[in-house]
């Protein structure tokens, strides 16, 4: 059903429904943010029924859950929290079995790349532990609705009705310099007849650029984006809703669930930026942000606007909604693999022929795609994450018993895919003298750190100037040697180097938001790495833990006394915003980030400053009693003699990073890019480029004379259609600079050389 039609009320009357028989429900939504309004709103509208709110941000660290599991009638939840209440599913079995109805808002999520197969699965097992439950599933963009109904054992309604119907126009614009006016004059008749806008734009520095000009054209504009903070985030959407904002800008963050209707939605971009190039939107995301337009009540219909170039003719396919299929994601092999660990951890599936059981009913298979179990359990076989041993006396004849290991195990602890542990795991094993930084780079690499921070052409000599200040072991030896290690190159190496490197920033001088400013990223995107990263470095502590213990006499099993892990002191480092010598302090008993920060404050930097520091000196900081004061400066000089080797500090080299660019005679970033456009000849003396965001004309009788209609020409710049001409024309300056570009310097790590590599785009 379309956005404004009515689901969610639907969906508050079946609830209200099961709540009155005495039953639990359970609601699912993508979104934190709707789960904290629904959540404020739900705890009136149900009186006298405890309504619960399960998300990422509570439960943490031991603090309690606002209203406990057993105590709600109303649970609303992540698909994420599902995901871990099903794989520990006998710590919850005191309401897992009293929930009646599981509503699945916007369940065309089951198709997302990177949380549709987790969706698929806590599904699954939630209907295989609760059978009797009923599911009510939600969304305003399917394009097979029938499928996903069979797979739910259930039946599929469609409709087309909304309150306020949408009208659809498209705005078209020449060139792209054009865009920012075309949108001021929409936005603009649209605020002066009483309504709103919402604006959606593929990237979050461009919502703040057009929010600004558009502020500067006498529009009252904010934007909203990932890159900002809950309460911002929050601050202006309350001002949209108030209309205290005219026009608001947005990425994609809007596109569902809050409730942020506008008379007129703007799609500024068509496009969307994949990892690798740009790609039309789809047509369920159009949908999904068309939906905003119109206000019940207040609107007769809701504008929705598509901006296209003159030349793009696709562009009317997006008014007749015809959605695509959500497609399952179980076929991919790494979400596979942890999906296969899960349903054994649980108990749920005990054996390969139990495990054929379970993903035969999935959805993948109902669509054709059967996944590829036997190869995926011998791939975590031959991992070590999972073993066989023979079967109990209940369970079928021959057939052995799968168990995880304890590194499989660490895997579903952390919920990482399996392919992160392993690569912590070969990171550990072969790169015993990693430093911080090698470490960081390593986690930073696997595809379970999110968000990572992007890097741009520009800045690649200043990124170089950071490097060289981090120290490092893995990065000492040859391309090969480093590979094998984090099977990463190219422009996603860059992203891990940064990444660390930022991380590394932060560590030195504890100011987020000065680390933002010095690299380029949001300080709610650090905070969302700073907490990512937490999670993959408690699974390599435990990963370490695995491939050398210690016995219960404080030795390992080379005999050596057992130190404080690095890890430990790295994860102490990012968590306080210290350096290594003062995240060392946390390795006293109660000295937290609190205490380190008194203690450093007061000229007590580390242990060895610690170990010599006067009682008095400690009582007068206040807070401290005398026993406990007594009892760190015992343990002081005990863990001095412990802490582990500075590595990065002292032994380790420096990152080998090329600072300077390459000596071209043209820009090294626009030669690249001319490198990924194609061109077409029109007659002796024109040529078409394509391959950007738009097509360009080329015309000029020789190279010197060579005119484009781009922006980029026109501010008396050497732009990329130009030089792709000239490659296309065999132009043999060019294709000499261009063989430099790929030529690998093994010298220096040259971040320019990773810049260029084709070879590996991910």
């Amino acid at each position: 059903m379309p956005t404004g039609s009515g689901k969610t009320w639907l969906a508050k009357k079946a609830i209200r429904r099961t709540v009155q028989s005495g039953l639990r429900a359970l609601y699912l939504t993508p979104l934190r943010a709707l789960a904290e309004e629904l959540a404020s709103n739900w705890v009136s509208e149900f009186a006298g029924v405890k309504v619960g709110i399960f998300t990422g941000d509570y439960g943490r660290g031991g603090q309690a859950f606002p209203t406990p599991y057993r105590d709600a009638r109303v649970l609303i939840m992540t698909p994420e929290r599902l995901d871990v209440c099903t794989r520990t599913w006998r710590s919850h079995w005191n309401w897992i079995p009293k929930v009646d109805l599981v509503v699945v808002d916007e369940v065309h999520l089951l198709g997302d790349r990177g949380r549709g197969a987790r969706l698929e699965g806590a599904l699954s097992r939630f209907r295989r532990l609760n059978p009797f439950c009923r599911v009510l599933a939600l969304s305003a963009t399917l394009g097979n609705r029938s499928e996903l109904a069979e797979w739910l054992g259930g039946v599929e309604f469609g409709s087309e009705w909304r309150a306020v119907p949408l009208e659809w126009r498209i705005s078209r614009y020449r060139k792209a310099d054009q865009k920012p006016e075309v949108l001021l004059s929409e936005a603009r008749s649209v605020v002066e007849a009483g309504g709103q806008s919402l604006v959606f734009v593929q990237s979050r520095r461009r919502a703040e650029a057009l929010a600004r000009f558009l502020t500067e054209r006498g529009l009252r504009a904010d934007y909203h984006h990932a890159g900002l903070g809950r309460t911002e985030r929050r601050k202006a959407e309350d001002a949209f809703r108030g209309r205290q904002t005219q026009v608001l800008v947005a990425t994609g963050t809007l596109e569902m669930g809050l409730n942020l209707p506008a008379r007129q939605v703007i799609l500024y971009d068509l496009q969307t930026f994949n990892g690798s190039g740009f790609a039309p939107l789809s047509v369920n995301t159009v949908w999904q942000r068309a939906g905003r337009a119109g206000r019940p009540g207040l609107d007769q219909s809701g504008q929705v606007l598509l901006m296209a170039p003159s030349w793009d003719r696709d562009a009317h396919r997006y008014s007749g909604g015809r959605f695509e299929r959500i497609e399952s994601g179980m076929t991919d092999s790494a979400a596979l693999a942890e999906q296969i660990l899960v349903e054994v951890q649980s108990g749920l599936a005990r054996s390969p022929v139990q495990l054929e059981r379970v993903f035969d009913s999935s959805l993948a298979t109902l669509q054709g795609r059967r996944p590829l179990l036997h190869n995926a359990i011998n791939d975590m076989l031959s991992a070590r994450m999972l073993f066989q041993a023979e079967p109990e006396k209940e369970e079928e004849p021959g057939e052995k018993r799968l168990k995880t290991t304890p590194l499989g195990r660490v895997a579903i602890r952390h919920l990482l895919r399996p392919a992160t542990i392993l690569t912590l795991q070969r990171f550990l094993s072969q790169e015993p003298k990693f430093t911080h930084f090698d470490l960081l780079v390593a986690a930073a690499c696997t595809d379970d750190c999110e968000p990572v921070l992007t890097v741009n052409f520009e800045e690649l000599e200043s990124l170089a100037d950071r490097l060289v200040r981090c120290r490092s072991q893995m990065f000492q030896g040859s391309q090969g040697d480093w590979s094998r290690l984090i099977s990463k190159r190219g422009k996603r190496l860059l992203v891990a180097l940064k990444t660390a490197a930022a991380l590394l920033s932060w560590s030195e001088s504890g100011d987020i938001e000065k680390v933002g400013e010095q690299y380029d990223s949001y300080a709610f995107d650090l905070s969302r790495l700073l907490e990512s990263m937490d999670r993959l470095l408690l699974a390599a502590g435990a990963i370490e833990d695995l491939q050398e213990p210690a016995g219960e006499d404080g030795l390992s099993e080379s005999g050596e006394k057992e130190k404080p892990s690095r890890i430990h002191l790295l994860r102490q480092m990012l968590l306080n915003g210290v350096d290594e010598q003062a995240a060392a302090l946390t390795l006293i008993p109660g000295v937290g980030a609190k205490w380190v920060r008194k203690l450093m404050r007061a000229g007590i930097a580390n242990l060895p400053d610690l170990a010599v520091c006067p009682l008095s000196r400690l009582e007068e900081l206040g807070g401290l009693s005398r026993k406990r004061a007594l009892k760190w400066l015992a343990l002081a000089p005990e863990l001095l003699e412990a802490q582990p080797g500075r590595t990065d500090s002292v032994l380790a080299p420096f990152f080998r990073a090329k600072p300077q660019g390459l000596d071209l005679k043209v820009d090294p970033y626009r030669l690249r890019r001319a490198l990924e456009l194609s061109v077409e000849s029109r007659g002796a003396v024109s040529w078409t480029v394509e391959g950007g965001l738009e097509p360009h004309t080329v015309q000029g009788a020789s190279p010197v004379r060579l005119r484009c209609d781009c922006p980029d020409h026109a501010k008396g710049q050497v732009c990329k259609h130009i030089l792709a001409v000239r490659l296309h024309g065999r132009d043999p300056e060019l294709r000499t600079a261009a063989e430099r570009m790929t030529h690998s310097n093994q010298e220096y790590f040259d971040l320019f050389t990773l810049w260029f590599d084709r070879s590996f785009e991910q």
